[in-house]
This record gives structure tokens, sequence and C-alpha cells, in this order.
């Protein structure tokens, strides 16, 4: 059987060595960089999931069908939800087991979001154009090539660039920015054993506080490993204009997925949703929060973004419905209570002095280290036998917290921390 190179030896009339010496020559012009990208990406698809990357290819024939078929028309967008997240869902139908998956589906998941991104910036540079307001954002339809770089390139299967991103690395945008540039100390199986059942009460939550600490730390240590391969290849430059944000000038933070100083000094978990998996939250924020404004209401576009988004593009398993039920509430809890504590100029007062300051930082610690272990037990482990049985044993004490906060803690707190008046205006002096 020929290969390739002996293929194009035989056709031509020359020899193999000067077909690969022209293929190498060739392979350096940046029509290539396509190319290499692509195929270097499919070979680790390969290496990790095997014939499995028949999905991917799918996705990418695809989407380069909707595109051809729909770049002009207002179906882009629906029929590309409607085939990915279909396509996924199915997907997860048949793969899904007790236990968190390493299959085709992981990446899988990432891509989706990718491309049902990619079918949104199409749309909307297409209104762009039409309304004459055209930016630098606009982008036109990939070509097969480009759109097969764009979904195999090499450091974004967890951290997935734009496709206005990924063609200003290509064309060598950022070269100039960027040249030179643990254990477990709680098992999952020790919260399901009997040890954990008979430990105290403030134990257990320690104890989950901990659990839960390790288990963002697992997905903290490979996004900073995709995230550091990405810088390597010089695609992270931020290239925000001016004025948008501070910035240093050579950045390398543009795939970022977790904001560790933010992470490691969160008070409150509003600052979880700022600094941990960034990428996803702003895809959500983008795509899916923002064009919920129809509804008129934040509390249910949050919850649309949340439930009826997130919690099904990650699958079926109740307990991923469960977690984000559970952060929709906190996040829900800490936005009404916040406002009181910050008008209430006695408490503010109060937090001046640098012993009560610091017992209110511990405090705080606690509650988000433990409680954002209690969020991610259903995550964690998935079927509802199993996180509902570690909720029993801790007595349901954070979503008793939750629940209640969101109805009881704003009255209570007001009339506990009324917001100081101003003081009355001097009458002014007749002469």
């Amino acid at each position: 059987m020929l290969n390739p190179v002996e293929a194009l030896a035989n056709a031509s009339g020359a020899s193999q060595p000067a077909i690969r010496l022209i293929l190498s020559v060739l392979a350096a012009y940046p029509l290539s960089a396509n190319l290499f990208i692509a195929c270097t990406g499919i070979a680790i698809v390969l290496f990790n999931y095997g014939f499995d990357l028949y999905h991917s290819a799918l996705a990418v024939a695809a989407t380069y069908l909707f595109n051809l078929l729909f770049a002009t028309s207002n179906l882009l967008v629906p029929v590309s939800f409607c085939y990915h997240m279909g396509y996924l869902l199915v997907g997860y139908y048949f793969t899904t087991s007790e236990t968190y998956d390493i299959k085709w589906t992981m990446p899988h998941c990432v891509l989706v979001l990718r491309l049902i991104g990619l079918a949104f910036d199409i749309s909307d540079s297409r209104e762009k154009e039409l309304q004459k307001k055209t930016d630098d954002k606009c982008i036109s339809v990939p070509s097969l090539l480009e759109l097969m770089a764009f979904t195999y390139f090499p450091a974004s299967v967890l951290v997935g660039p734009s496709l206005l991103r990924f063609r200003r690395f290509v064309s060598g945008q950022y070269e100039s920015h960027t040249t030179g540039a643990p254990g477990y100390a709680v098992s999952d199986s020790y919260l399901l054993s009997g040890d954990f059942e008979q430990d105290s009460y403030f134990l257990k939550h320690v104890y989950i506080g901990l659990w839960g600490r390790f288990t963002l730390y697992k997905y903290i240590s490979i996004w900073l490993l995709a995230e550091g391969a990405a810088v390597l290849f010089g695609l992270t430059y931020i290239d925000a204009k001016p004025g948008d944000r501070e910035y240093d000038p050579d950045e390398l933070s543009g795939c970022s997925n977790i904001k560790v100083g933010v992470f490691e000094n969160t008070s409150k978990f509003g600052h979880y949703v700022e600094s941990f998996n960034v990428q996803t939250n702003h895809w959500v924020a983008v795509y899916v929060y923002k064009r919920l404004k129809f509804l008129n209401n934040r509390v249910l576009s949050h919850l649309g973004a949340l439930l009826m988004f997130l919690a099904i593009w990650h699958g079926f398993h109740s307990g991923y419905y469960m977690t984000f039920f559970m952060e929709f509430t906190v996040i829900r809890m800490e936005k009404e209570v916040e406002p009181i504590f910050q008008k209430n100029e006695r408490l503010q007062m109060l937090l001046q002095n640098p012993l009560f300051k610091a017992a209110v930082f511990v405090l705080l610690k606690f509650y988000t280290i433990v409680f954002a272990g209690w969020c991610l037990v259903p995550f964690v482990f998935l079927s509802f036998s199993k996180w509902w049985h570690v909720y029993k044993v801790c007595y349901f004490s954070g979503s008793f917290l939750f629940l209640v906060g969101n109805v009881a803690f704003k009255p209570l707190l007001r009339a506990i921390l009324p917001p100081n008046k101003p003081l009355p205006a001097e009458p002014k002096k007749t002469e």
C-alpha cells in the first residue's frame, strides 16, 4: 500500500526525498499554520479517545454545513444550538454512569460551547453589518480548514478561545507581546463511610470544607496546565482597548479560567463566581444570560442560565441540578443581605477595628470554604442516593441556611441593622 509521499512521488515523477522537502517547506507558510494546528489537535484527541474522534469531526462538519446554509439567515443560531446541544445530551444518555466520566463527552461539552458561541458571533456580526455598525469584534465565516484548527487547537480542550482571538493569534498579532513568554485531605469515600457519620456535627462540616477545597484544586490544577500551554503558544495576550480595563500591556491571561488571587481570598460566594471557571461563566453571561433580557426579570434570567442551560449542559444527573440550584439560592441570598451590611454605618465603623475585622474575616472564610464544599457534594457524587446521604448525615444544614436565608434574612437584618439616617442639616443662621 502506497503512503501519501510515495503516491505523490509516483504521480509527479519526483523522488520521495524531494517531495518531503517541498512539503516541509510549504508547511512553514502561514497558510499551513491552521493545518499544523488541526493535525496536532487531532492526534491529541486520538491519543485520548481513539476513534471517538468522529464525534468532534461530525460537529465540525455540521458547523461548516450550517455556516454555508444559514450564515445570512436568522436560523443559524437556533439550528446550531439545537444540533450541538441535542447531540451532547444524546451522548450523555448513552455514556453516563454513576461516577464522573472521562469520556469523549468531557471535551465535547466544551466544544459545544465554542461552536454555539461561533454561531452567535457570526449572527451578531451579520446584524452589525446590516446596521452598518461594524467593529473589530465582527467576524467572517471561517473556512473549513480554519474551523478545524479552531476546533482542535491543542491547548483549548479545557479552555477554549473565541474564533476572533484564535484568528488574531494565527495572523501573528500577539507575537510581539508573547515572545519569550496534591493529595486529598478527605477522600470521596470517607464522606460516605460510617466513620464520617460518627464524627461530631462541627467536624463533619470541617471535613466537607476541606474535601471541597481539594476537589476545586483538581479543576484548578488542570486549568492552569491548559492555560500554560496556551501561554506558550502565544494565544493568551489581552488585546483590550485602552480604557476598557486596567491591564499590563504584556498581560497573558486572555484564556485564564481561574483567578487564583480572588479565589484564595474569597469572603463571599460571589467571589467564587468571579474567579472560578471564568471562561464558562463569561460564555454563559454573554450568550445566555444577556439574551434572556426579554424575560424582564433578573431572577428568571439567572435561573434560566444556571438550571435551564448549565445544568442540562453538564448532563442528566440530579447532582448537577442540585448544585446549580444551591448556587442560585446562595448568590441571591448574598445579594439580598450585602447592601444591608453596607448601609449600616455603625457596623462599618466596627469593621475599622482590626480585631473585629480579623474575626469577621475568619468567620467569612469558614462560611465560604465549608459551604462551597456543601454545594459541591451533589456535583461530585452525582447520584441522588449518595449526595442525599451526605446531606442527611449533616442534617441538611447548608440547604436550610440558603433556603431560610432567602426568605428570612433580609427582613430580620433590616430590623437589627437599620440603615443609618443622615444627620439633619443645621438651620441657616439669620443675620
